[in-house]
Formats: C-alpha cells, sequence, structure tokens
C-alpha cells in the first residue's frame, strides 16, 4: 500500500481546531503505542547521521488491536513523498513483543499518540495529541497514486490551507524521527513553514 500523508502543527488551540473538524465526519477515537526497532545488526532500520529514517518496523497497539508494520520511505531530496507500507494484524501483543526481541531487535522509541479521525471524501483527518510533542493535524490521502505523489501533496495542501488554521508548519520528518531528536537534543529542521504563506 503506497502512504501519502502531511502532518501540520498549528497556533490554534484543541476547541478551536475540534470546531473546524466538526464539519466533517467523525470515525472515533484510537490511542496508539507505536513501538520502534532496530536491528543491531544491520543498517537498514538504523537512523542516518541527521536521524532520517529510511526504514522502519514497528509494533503498535491500539485499543484492542495490534498491528506489526514495515514501511520504506521514498523522498524527493530531503522531502520525503510517501511511503510503501506493509502491514498485518497480529492476535497477541505480548507473543509478538517477544518473537522480534528474541530476533535480535532493539526498541528504538516509543510514540504515544491520541487521535480523533474524522473522513472527508478521501481524506482521513486525524487530530493527534503526541505525547512530548503536542497537537498535530495529520491528513492522508486515501486513495493513491505514488506516481502522483508531487501532485497529491499539492492537492493535500490546498485541503489544509481550507481550514484556515493559524500559522500551519509541515512536518518535514515523522513523529517518530521527531520524539528522537528531541529525546537525543538534535537541533533538527523539523517543520518546513513555507508551504502555507
Amino acid at each position: 500500500m503506497k502512504e501519502m500523508e502531511i502532518s501540520v502543527a498549528f497556533d490554534n488551540n484543541k476547541d478551536e481546531v475540534l470546531k473546524i473538524l466538526s464539519q466533517f465526519n467523525f470515525i472515533g477515537e484510537k490511542e496508539l503505542y507505536d513501538t520502534y526497532y532496530i536491528d543491531p545488526l544491520r543498517n537498514n532500520l538504523k537512523p542516518e547521521k541527521d536521524l532520517r529514517l529510511n526504514e522502519t518496523f514497528r509494533i503498535r497497539r491500539s485499543n484492542a488491536t495490534c498491528l506489526i508494520t514495515y514501511k520504506k520511505q521514498h523522498f524527493k531530496g530531503k522531502l520525503w513523498t510517501y511511503s510503501d507500507e506493509y502491514e498485518a494484524e497480529v492476535k497477541d501483543y505480548k507473543t509478538i513483543e517477544k518473537i522480534v526481541l528474541m530476533l535480535g531487535l532493539e526498541p528504538l522509541i516509543i510514540v504515544h499518540n491520541k487521535r480523533r479521525i474524522y473522513q472527508y471524501k478521501d481524506y482521513e483527518i486525524a487530530f493527534e495529541e503526541v505525547e512530548n510533542l503536542g497537537y498535530l493535524l495529520e491528513i492522508e490521502k486515501l486513495s493513491t497514486d505514488a506516481k502522483n505523489a508531487i501532485e497529491i501533496k499539492k492537492e493535500l495542501r490546498q485541503f489544509i490551507r481550507s481550514l484556515k488554521l493559524k500559522n500551519v508548519k509541515e512536518l518535514n520528518i515523522g513523529k517518530n524521527q521527531y520524539l528522537l531528536s528531541k529525546k537525543l537534543g538534535y537541533n533538527l529542521k523539523v517543520f518546513n513553514d513555507t508551504m502555507y504563506k
């Protein structure tokens, strides 16, 4: 599956954003615990010097479900365009965690995220409260063609502009990478704020 999305920060408070999102179809709430792993014997899951993660493996716990996910990121220069995402549901979190650890993978970072999810046409809109990062808005195009990644990103940005949020800044890296940079004290260029001026 091709994953194409944009995450942004903003200066609105929570109530203002939820009021804006109330015009869309409310799907529900989820609480996510995403544990990302590295393989000490191979480099493909390890962060690069700039902490960019080109490939990721995670276990996601969400309410009563558990998913394992592998992603391969595609970039244009330093800007992420889309991911190839492979995901499967597993029954028992404790068992899959034990298997992964016994295979030698090590936890890299855990992202704890509370989401309120909405839908509009073929967009999934998630208002996110991410522990140690704050509020973010993630817009994902549900039906995508990677050949048109640049055009789809333009479409997503136009939709975000239509929400009329204050001082929008696009996340230039993944939430896992953003959290990792904060944890390690790296001063990364986290946001691209030129897209919404």
